[in-house]
């Protein structure tokens, strides 16, 4: 691992743990703890187009896809500005590890995701199952989950599968 995907590793290794307790907590992913982010994204661009003298194209890629699908499931109104801002964040760092690794990202997101509401879906159907159906899995404040942690966790993830693959038992 290089220098330049250290950088932006390192600042995600910091954040993560107060992102998640904040987006658990308040369903929000403040800019203070996003943004200065993406300068050292910007860094580790810039250090990794010096160094090697080819543009980040594929962590350029992977901040971009990654950002604007955000975007557009933000305007159905199951994301949150959040969760795009830090999505582009993830997607630029991962791609600087490798396509893999940028596409793991979010796959492993949406899976952690997914499971983690069906999960909770069942239990609140099976608590509701005296009201109409339509009612019973309707999303309330109790049922809400935050995403931010699902998306840190496929970042995280996509990570340390790599070194574990590369581990000869």
């Amino acid at each position: 691992m290089t220098l330049w995907q250290t950088i932006p590793l390192a600042y995600l290794a910091v954040v993560t743990i107060p992102l998640v307790r904040i987006d658990w907590k308040t369903h929000k992913l403040p800019n203070v703890w996003v943004m200065p982010g993406y300068a050292a994204l910007v860094i580790a661009w810039i250090g990794f187009w010096m160094t090697t003298g080819e543009y980040p194209m594929i962590p350029a890629i992977s901040a971009a896809g990654y950002f604007t699908f955000m975007l557009l499931l933000s305007y159905g109104g199951g994301m949150g500005m959040g969760d795009v801002k830090l999505a582009g964040l993830l997607g630029g760092a991962a791609g600087l590890i490798g396509v893999p690794a940028a596409i793991l990202s979010p796959v492993l997101a949406f899976v952690a995701g997914g499971v983690a509401s069906l999960v909770v879906l069942i239990l609140t159907f099976s608590r509701r199952s005296d009201l109409p159906f339509k009612q019973a899995w309707a999303v309330t404040k109790q049922t809400r989950i935050p995403f931010g942690p699902f998306m840190l966790l496929g970042y995280w993830i996509a990570m340390v599968l790599p070194i574990v693959a590369s581990v000869n038992y």
